[in-house]
């Protein structure tokens, strides 16, 4: 699993107006930006911004139909993000080695 990436996804859904642009793709499905705008409170510039950030992390799908983009939720990979393994053993990570044992000398001989 590459946790990089799922913390990327889990940033994404970290945004209230990305949570309700999703939950409207869910309830709805395929829905034009001008549908969207209808249904949420936000504007044309945040609304193109966030899908912008949907689309690229791979959360929705676009598809151009004339002058239009309509946008739906890509369900699979919402699953594999929410299936994300956090119980699973995984190599631990690189640990600095221990610095050398100091040794103080005193007045005494070895």
């Amino acid at each position: 699993m590459d946790y990089t990436k799922a913390a990327a996804g889990f940033g994404l859904l970290a945004d209230p107006n990305r949570l309700r642009i999703l939950g409207q793709l869910s309830q709805k499905g395929e829905q034009s930006a001008t549908q969207l705008l209808a249904a949420l409170p936000v504007s044309q510039p945040t609304l193109s911004h966030h899908m912008k950030l949907l689309w690229e992390g791979g959360l929705v799908q676009r598809r151009r139909m004339g002058q239009h983009t309509l946008y739906r939720l890509d369900q699979s990979a919402l699953e594999r993000l929410l299936a994300v393994p956090l119980g699973r053993e995984e190599p631990p990570l690189p640990t600095h080695p221990a610095p050398p044992p100091v040794i103080i000398r005193t007045g005494h001989k070895w």
